[in-house]
């Protein structure tokens, strides 16, 4: 049988019935000849006999019947044989090929393992460097801080390497959730490097002299090399932000998510006080008169008679300011202005008037009665056009704790009278013993504005520490004892919502600020001996509907009536017995809620005023402290119905900076 057509009909039938399988098995075995040899076709009976559980003699002896029946069945069971042995070889592939990929699995993994762990000794190495260059930067040692940013850059650069090659690259590419891990991974590395060479290694060069004023002036073009590398900083922060928004943080393991997270918020931290500096340092040359000469009003609040932005202005100074170069024009005690005008030195708004009355325009003493300092810089100008026709171009508020803090810079200071002030006792020599050397007003004023004229001197002729400086400037201001009022738009829109601007929120977004004031009626020094404590609880985070606010504001008269029965009249003021604080309570709910109830010790309490101002409900009520004794102003507010338009940030608390510091607590379940 040389070809298909030679061969019985039996068999002929019997391909032609083949089956598609046994087709689909052909592609994957090796052909064979179908004209056996009697060779195979022995090896074929011996085979069939197994198969069938006969003796091979029996076999044979079937076999020689001669039956084309038997012959068609041994070749049938060849064929079956043949079909077996082509399946173990098909499934010996595909258990080697499973083999072969499982090997080369644990490779992968174990050498993925081994990249991320040489990855991670490398950034781990490189954190320290991050504090060496930020302490060397606040010692002013910028090549100590350019050894450990670029020391930083070398290991961040390693952790990197470490994660090139083709099983980490290949891996990087498989569109599947499972490998956002390694990508991720990656990413945190190549923002590692990113952070060296675009924040690090720039920053670290930042020369912080010119941000420290020399001889009377402050280098105006080396500001400007400052606020260059910090946009260039800026820029890298952008980049960095750009590369980890890339992540697909939903397909991250926890421990991949939690490192993801952390990196994100240092980067953003570091925008936080990137971004702000840049705006500073862009029109802070402007301000101190490098387009041109600006003059300032310079205004020191004395705490100790309480005011809601801080305390009775004591003394004004004019400062000028041309390219750089900053000088005293003069100083103006306040009682050198007109006393109790008929009518406000400017106009004030109708809600102003109705909450704290006119009398915040016609005493000198009084312009600082309202916690919006825009308004006190308003009211400032006008009593200063009273008397002069400078142009003015800006109000700064300063107070003896703002001084004390900055005098930590400049070192202790000695006053033309030969007393030595320091920031260790700036408050008690500013804020009483003045009042005792001192018992009347226009001379305790004057030592005041002297004290804080050399205080600016010393800071001006150069020496002064800049880093303590700036740690200075950045504690007054988060405590409300440094604000800065300007006419220039752009300049406060950058500084808007900080606390140098002196201005309630508009909002409740990024905070549920709740405002807290104090105004002194005892015309009077007694401030003093009064510490304050607020208390807020909140269910805005656990609130199903409307949410409520509670706060507590005490005030504490530390004072005993034998003690103050020794101070003098102009400390303890002409209108109640020695030892006695009338203080008003100014309280104003957060935006967009009302204040239902307000008890005084637990009792019913009448008000001075309950009215609407800068977009918030408020009240005014007046209590008298005898002495040693205290009073608390209980006060419930309720918010509007829940609404997502209208989400509460985080309570914070607004209040008057006292002449110690105020204990705030607040209580808000349920909240981060």
């Amino acid at each position: 049988m040389s070809d298909f057509g030679d061969q019985p009909p039996a068999l002929r039938r019997d391909r032609s019935r083949r089956e598609p399988d046994e087709s689909m098995e052909a592609l994957f075995s090796t052909p064979r000849d179908d004209d056996e040899t009697s060779a195979s076709r022995s090896g074929d009976d011996l085979s069939m006999s197994d198969d069938l559980g006969m003796s091979p003699d029996r076999a044979r002896s079937g076999a020689r019947t001669g039956s084309s029946s038997s012959t068609s069945s041994r070749r049938g069971h060849g064929r079956r044989r043949g079909r077996r042995r082509r399946r173990a070889w098909i499934w010996a592939i595909v258990a080697a090929v499973i083999v072969a990929l499982g090997v080369g699995g644990v490779y992968a993994g174990v050498r993925v393992y081994e990249q991320a762990m040489t990855a991670r000794e490398h950034l781990t190495a490189a954190m320290p460097y991050v504090d060496q260059v930020k302490s060397a930067m606040l010692a002013n040692d910028s090549e100590a801080a350019d050894r450990a940013a670029r020391a930083y850059v070398a290991e961040a650069t390693a952790a990197g390497t470490a994660l090139d090659g083709p099983v980490w690259g290949l891996l990087e590419q498989i569109p599947l959730p499972v490998f956002e891990n390694l990508r991720a991974v990656h990413t945190v590395a190549d923002v590692a490097e990113e952070v060296g060479t675009g924040i690090l290694v720039p920053a670290s060069s930042i020369d912080l002299a010119p941000i420290t004023p020399t001889g009377g002036r402050v280098d105006v073009a080396g500001l400007e090399a400052v606020r260059s590398t910090v946009a260039r900083i800026g820029e890298a922060v952008d980049g960095v932000e750009a590369q980890l928004a890339t992540i697909d943080r939903a397909a991250l393991i926890e421990q991949v998510g939690t490192g993801v997270t952390q990196v994100s918020d240092a980067v953003a931290q570091v925008k936080g006080v990137v971004g702000p500096a840049e705006d500073i340092l862009g029109f802070l040359p402007g301000l101190l008169g490098g387009d041109g000469a600006k003059n300032y009003l310079l205004m020191f609040q004395g705490n100790a008679e309480a005011r809601a932005s801080g305390g009775s202005p004591g003394s004004f100074v004019l400062l000028r300011a041309d390219q750089g170069v900053i000088t005293f024009e003069r100083d103006v005690a306040s009682t050198e202005f007109p006393f109790a005008l008929a009518e406000s030195v400017i106009p004030l708004d109708e809600q102003t008037t109705a909450l704290y009355s006119d009398i915040v325009g016609r005493w000198t003493a009084n312009m600082t009665s309202t916690p919006d300092f825009p308004t006190t810089a308003a009211l400032l100008q006008g009593w200063w056009a009273t008397k002069f026709d400078d142009q003015i171009d800006g109000v700064i508020s300063v107070d003896p704790v703002a001084l004390s803090y900055f005098l930590e810079a400049t070192g202790p200071l000695t006053l033309e009278t030969g007393a030595v002030l320091s920031s260790e006792n700036a408050v008690d020599l500013l804020m009483n013993q003045a009042y005792f050397m001192y018992p009347d007003g226009r001379d305790s004023n004057a030592f005041f504005s002297a004290a804080a004229v050399s205080v600016f001197n010393g800071l001006l002729s150069g020496g002064a520490s800049p880093v303590r400086l700036i740690d200075a400037g950045g504690r007054s201001a988060a405590e409300g004892r440094l604000q800065v009022w300007v006419p220039d738009a752009d300049a406060m829109d950058i500084i808007a919502g900080s606390p140098v601007a002196g201005t309630l929120p508009t909002d409740n977004v990024d905070q549920t600020a709740i405002g807290v004031y104090f105004n002194d009626t005892t015309g009077s020094k007694m401030d003093y001996y009064v510490d304050a404590s607020v208390a807020v609880k909140t269910d805005q985070c656990t609130a199903l509907g409307t949410t409520t606010w509670t706060t507590d504001v005490t005030l504490q008269n530390g004072i005993t009536r034998d003690e103050a029965n020794t101070l003098p009249r102009y400390v303890t003021g002409p209108y109640f017995a020695p030892g006695d604080i009338g203080t008003d309570y100014i309280v104003y709910a957060p935006i967009g809620a009302t204040i239902e109830s307000w008890t005084v010790n637990g009792e019913p309490y009448g008000e001075l005023a309950h009215t609407s101002h800068l977009g918030r409900d408020a009240i005014r009520v007046n209590i008298v402290l005898q002495p040693g004794k205290a009073a608390t102003l209980h006060v419930v507010m309720k918010g509007p119905a829940a609404s997502k338009a209208s989400p509460y940030g985080p309570v914070a608390v607004k209040h008057t900076p006292m002449v110690r510091e105020t204990a705030v607590d607040i209580d808000s379940p349920g909240c981060r």
